[in-house]
């Protein structure tokens, strides 16, 4: 079984966007901080990941699949 890297999900989906750390913080109403400790997070929970693609206005199938891009 593989397992998926949520933070390289976090930096494909992020690039695909093209939207920097600062703006995705803003628009998910935390810190850029936060953003950087979820992009290099080897896991999460799922309703920080739903937070995330709700922020990315992406959806939750879409953002694991980043994990194979990179």
């Amino acid at each position: 079984m593989k397992l998926i890297h949520v933070g390289k999900c976090v930096i494909a989906a992020q690039e695909q966007k093209g939207i920097s750390s600062v703006e995705f913080a803003r628009i998910a109403k935390t810190s850029p901080q936060q953003v950087l400790r979820w992009r290099t997070q080897s896991n999460m929970k799922m309703h920080t990941i739903q937070r995330v693609c709700d922020a990315l206005d992406i959806s939750v199938e879409s953002f694991i699949t980043f994990n194979y891009i990179l």
